[in-house]
């Protein structure tokens, strides 16, 4: 079973599932200096949508991700929402 398909994430739209999909997919075939960028362009492309994850969709969807990575995968991926974390911290002005 792939991780899309997992009944937890069933309450969460058809939509938001395909953009993370791909969000993945894409990930996993960049080399590292090419994820950032890509993470910001497809951030703007999803407010373009009208895309938005409430937290409790992106902590359900990073769980069960996780749950059916590898540990390179898992590597890869806390690294990405660490960057991520860090640079949100510095668009609200925390340290």
């Amino acid at each position: 079973m792939k991780w899309i398909e997992d009944e937890r994430l069933s309450q969460i739209e058809h939509s938001k599932l395909q953009f993370m999909e791909k969000l993945v997919f894409e990930l996993h075939n960049l080399e590292e200096e090419k994820r950032l960028p890509f993470l910001l362009a497809l951030a703007t492309k999803a407010k373009k949508q009208n895309i938005s994850f409430s937290e409790e969709e992106a902590n359900l969807m990073i769980t069960v991700i996780k749950e059916y990575s590898s540990g390179e995968e898992l590597a890869k991926m806390d690294q990405m929402l660490k960057i991520f974390r860090n640079r949100n911290k510095t668009k609200q002005g925390t340290p």
